[in-house]
C-alpha cells in the first residue's frame, strides 16, 4: 500500500506541473505498468496528450497499450491505438491481447488480417484468443498458417493448438502436435504436459493421459485436477477418489475444483455419503463446490438432502448461481414439492435469474410436475429468449398434464420457429397422440421422426407406437413395427405389447410379449 500512495503522490506531482519530460513520464508509466497501477497510467496519459509537446516514443504508448489489455480495457487501448502516430508489432501485438482478453473476436480477426507485419507473439495471441474463446476451428486454422508462413510455434503455441484439438476431440491432430512437442524437446514444460493430458483424457485416451501424468515430474495443482476429471469424465470415478488420496502424499492441496470433482465421483459411484464428508472437511468452499454437492445429491436420488443442502447454502450467505438454482428446482420437481419450488422461484427473481434458461426450464418442469400448468405456461410465456430445452419441458408438461392439443399446437408453433426438435419432443408429441388416441397423427408424427428432421427413432419412441397402435386393436401393425426395429426391443417394449394384447384378447400376440421379457 506504501508503494501505491508513493507511486500516486509522484503522478500527482507531475500532473501539477504544466510541462514534463518524456523521460518523466516514461519512468512514472513504467512505475504503474509494474504496479498494476491503470487508474495512475490514464491520469498520465491525459496529462501527457496535453502537455508534452513533442509526440511520445511508441515505447511509452507501448507499456500504457500492454497494461490495458492486460486488464481488458479494451475501449482504453482502442482509443490510444487510434491516436498512435507512429506503431510497430509492439503495438498491434498489445491491440490483439485486448480483444483477444475481451472476446472480441471479430475485432481480433480483422485487426490481424491488417496488421503490416506479423511475429510469433501475434500468431501466439489470437491462436490463444481463439482457442479460449471457443473457437477451436479456426484456432487450429491459425496454427496451421503460422507454420507455413515459416514461424515456428513456442510452447504456448502448442498448448492453445492442444486446448482446440481437446474442444473438437480431434484426437488426430492432438498427436501430431504431442510428435511435434517430442521433436522440439518441450516435454520438460508442465503447461504443455497439462494440454497433452487434458486433449488425451477428453478424446478417451484416459491411459495414455496417466502415462504421461506419471512420468511429469514437476506436477502442478492443475495436473492433477485434469487428471481427476479425466477419470470421472471416461467414467471411471474410484479412480479419480484413489488419485485424490495420492495427490495428498505429494503434498499438493486440493483447491474448489479438485473438491466439485471428487463430489461427483463419489456420486457416481453411489457414495453421497461420502461426499459429504469430504464436503464438510474442505473450509474454503466457493459456489462451484455447494453446486456440486447439490447436484450430486439430485443425480443420487437424494431430492429433500438437496433442498435441506440448499438451505445450508443460504445461511453460509453464498448466492446461488443459475446452474444451482436450476439444480435445486429440478429437485422440487422430482418431489412435486411445490412449496419449496415457489420459494426458490421467488429467489431467483431477487437474484434477476428468472430468465435465465436454465432456470426457466426447471421451473417450467417443476410447475408442470406439481399440476400447475398455467403458472409453467407464464414463465414460458415471459421468457426473452428460448432454446428446445424450454420447447420440451413445456411440451413435455403439456402432454404429463393431458393438455394434448396444446402439446401438438405448441409443437406447431415450435417448428414454425425454426426450432430442431429432438427425441425428448417426441416423446411429448407422441405421448400426447397416445392420450387423445390420435392414431393416424401419431404415425405421421413418428415418421416424420426419421424422414424429416434426420433423427433415429428411440426405444420410448417406439413403445408409444406399440401402445397406440394396440390400443387401437391395430396388434398386427405393433408387431410388424417392433419386428422392423433397428435396435433389439427392451422389456418396456415387450411389456407393452403384452399389455395391449391381453387388452384386447390377442393371445398369441400376449404370449410373444410374455415369451420376450
Amino acid at each position: 500500500m506504501k508503494a501505491k500512495s508513493k507511486l500516486r503522490q509522484a503522478v500527482d506531482l507531475l500532473c501539477s506541473r504544466s510541462t514534463a519530460t518524456s523521460e518523466a513520464y516514461t519512468q512514472l508509466v513504467l512505475e504503474c505498468v509494474r504496479a498494476n497501477e491503470i487508474d495512475q497510467a490514464k491520469r498520465l496519459q491525459s496529462h501527457m496528450e496535453h502537455h508534452l509537446f513533442q509526440p511520445p516514443d511508441p515505447f511509452l504508448h507501448n507499456q500504457l497499450l500492454h497494461l490495458y489489455a492486460k486488464f481488458g480495457k479494451l475501449r482504453d487501448a482502442q482509443n490510444l491505438f487510434d491516436k498512435m502516430l507512429e506503431r510497430d508489432v509492439f503495438s498491434w501485438n498489445a491491440l490483439l491481447s485486448a480483444y483477444a482478453k475481451s472476446g472480441s473476436i471479430q475485432d481480433l480477426r480483422a485487426t490481424f488480417d491488417r496488421m503490416p507485419y506479423r511475429d510469433s507473439v501475434s500468431y501466439n495471441t489470437i491462436i490463444a484468443g481463439l482457442s479460449g474463446n471457443s473457437f477451436p476451428k479456426e484456432s487450429l486454422e491459425l496454427f496451421r498458417r503460422m507454420q507455413r508462413e515459416g514461424l515456428a510455434p513456442t510452447e504456448y503455441t502448442n498448448v492453445s493448438a492442444l486446448n482446440a484439438s481437446a474442444q473438437l476431440l480431434d484426437l488426430r491432430r492432438g498427436k501430431q502436435i504431442h510428435g511435434s512437442v517430442i521433436v522440439h524437446n518441450y516435454l520438460g514444460n508442465v503447461f504443455i504436459c497439462n494440454a497433452l493430458t487434458d486433449m488425451y483424457a477428453k478424446c478417451g485416451e484416459i491411459e495414455q493421459a496417466r502415462w504421461l501424468f506419471d512420468r511429469l515430474t514437476n506436477k502442478n495443482l492443475v495436473s492433477w485436477n485434469l487428471m481427476i476429471s479425466g477419470y470421472v469424465k471416461n467414467g471411471q470415478p474410484e479412480k479419480c477418489i484413489g488419485l485424490l488420496h495420492d495427490m495428498r502424499l505429494s503434498g499438493h492441496m486440493p483447491d474448489q475444483v479438485t473438491l466439485s470433482t471428487v463430489i461427483a465421483a463419489y456420486c457416481q459411484c453411489g457414495r453421497a455419503d461420502e461426499a459429504r464428508r469430504v464436503f464438510n472437511e474442505f473450509k474454503d468452499k466457493d459456489i462451484v463446490c455447494w453446486t456440486a454437492m447439490l447436484v450430486g445429491y439430485a443425480k443420487s436420488g437424494r431430492e429433500e438432502d438437496a433442498l435441506l443442502l440448499f438451505n445450508e447454502m443460504l445461511l453460509e450467505h453464498f448466492e446461488p448461481d443459475s446452474y444451482t438454482l436450476s439444480s435445486v428446482v429440478s429437485s422440487c420437481a422430482k418431489l412435486a414439492s411445490l412449496y419449496h419450488g415457489q420459494a426458490i422461484h421467488g429467489k431467483s427473481i431477487l437474484a434477476g435469474l428468472d430468465n435465465n434458461l436454465l432456470v426457466s426450464s426447471a421451473l417450467i418442469d417443476m410447475y408442470s410436475k406439481c399440476g400447475l400448468i398455467e403458472d409453467a405456461r407464464s414463465v414460458f410465456d415471459v421468457m426473452p429468449t428460448r432454446n428446445v430445452i424450454t420447447w420440451n419441458a413445456m411440451i413435455v408438461g403439456y402432454a404429463q398434464n393431458g393438455r394434448d392439443k396444446d402439446t401438438l399446437e405448441l409443437f406447431e408453433n415450435m417448428l414454425q420457429e425454426k426450432f430442431k426438435p429432438d427425441n425428448v419432443t417426441f416423446v411429448g408429441v407422441l405421448s400426447a397422440c397416445l392420450h387423445s388416441n390420435f392414431i393416424e397423427q401419431g404415425q405421421v408424427f413418428f415418421d416424420s421422426i426419421s424422414n424429416q428432421h434426420g433423427l433415429t427413432p428411440s426405444l420410448d419412441h417406439y413403445a408409444c407406437m406399440v401402445n397406440l397402435l394396440g390400443r387401437s386393436g391395430r396388434i398386427d401393425q405393433a408387431v410388424d413395427l417392433i419386428k422392423s426395429m433397428p435396435h433389439e426391443p427392451d422389456f418396456l417394449i415387450w411389456s407393452t405389447l403384452l399389455s395391449v394384447s391381453a387388452t384386447k384378447g390377442d393371445v398369441a400376440s400376449a404370449e410373444m410379449g410374455d415369451g420376450r421379457m
